[in-house]
């Protein structure tokens, strides 16, 4: 399998980019990335030219697209959730919430309408926030087991996953604590040991068996999600590993890092493919195409990197 170079966007924002993700959008793709400039961009398939989302007053941390390509969503510093309708680029939810609560979003896949799961900071939870009006509402929350953890600090959430078949929901924290939560039953399923540092992404596997972290220690874990078990630990960055992103054929995965490279790894056998070394500062954000056929990258640079992915 292969990673290569087909555009690349210098400038894309006016400061650092810090998230990227996909929507389909009819019969193709749509990239959309969430900068410290404070706005979202959806881009052209050939990423010259781009829509504007303004409206946050503090960086984008984090964007999350619906699987249906309708909705896209963002997080700020501002502390405020952004909803929009991708079909007409309207907003459809503006949602404020505590400060130094909301950081990485992600919208349940199997929702009729919007919700948005929240990390949520210094509260030591994941929030649902629903979208039925304007200024939100909160639907329910997942709270981290309370007690003394291996730090004896409370556990500060950075991250949150789907699993793709709805069922599951997973967050990471800063001292390196991974949980899995029943969404239905909203009991938590398994505590997932091995980090020391802060989990910054994760993601499932795209049969919702498995899970990939993204940590500070240099490390990205492979989890078993039902046994709860460490299947794999991935060294090969030579500083924080910032996110991931598992290929749709379950086949492959990508990593980010502060090292400011691209890493392409087999899952099924475990190793390191490629390195990519197009950025000059780190890469905050990695997302596979949902069709397979591309990755893109996005980085402290402010350049958005867009690779052909073949097996």
């Amino acid at each position: 399998m292969r990673l290569s170079v087909n555009n690349k966007k210098e400038e894309a924002h006016e400061d650092c980019i810090w998230s990227a993700g996909w929507a389909p959008q009819g019969s193709g793709h749509t990239l959309f990335t969430g900068s410290v400039d404070e706005t979202v961009k959806s881009w052209s398939e050939d990423i010259s030219t781009a829509d504007n989302f303004t409206g946050h007053t503090l960086g984008v941390v984090s964007i999350a697209l619906h699987p249906s390509g309708t909705w896209a969503g963002s997080s700020a510093l501002d502390s405020f959730i952004r909803v929009w309708d991708i079909t007409d680029l309207s907003l459809r939810a503006q949602i404020e919430t505590p400060p130094s609560e909301t950081w990485q979003i992600a919208f349940q896949p199997n929702s009729a309408e919007p919700v948005v799961a929240a990390a949520g900071g210094s509260s030591n939870k994941i929030t649902l926030w629903g979208t039925s009006t304007n200024d939100g509402e909160e639907l329910r929350s997942y709270r981290l087991p309370v007690g003394e953890d291996k730090h004896k600090r409370d556990k500060f959430v950075m991250s949150v996953a789907y699993s793709p078949d709805g069922k599951l929901i997973a967050c990471g924290t800063q001292v390196g604590t991974v949980a899995i939560f029943d969404v239905e039953a909203g009991q938590l399923v398994s505590v997932l040991d091995g980090h020391y540092k802060p989990v910054r992404d994760l993601t499932f596997t795209p049969d919702s068996t498995m899970l990939l972290t993204a940590c500070d220690d240099m490390h990205t874990h492979l989890y078993d999600v039902k046994q709860a078990s460490l299947i794999e630990a991935f060294s090969g960055h030579e500083s924080w590993v910032l996110s991931v992103s598992c290929h749709p054929s379950g086949n492959a995965f990508a990593t980010g890092s502060s090292d400011a490279k691209v890493k392409l790894w087999n899952l099924s056998t475990r190793s390191l493919e490629q390195t990519a070394t197009e950025h000059s500062d780190q890469v905050w954000g990695v997302a596979f195409r949902p069709d397979g056929q591309q990755l893109a990258s996005v980085s402290d640079d402010k350049s958005v990197v867009l690779y052909s992915f073949s097996d």
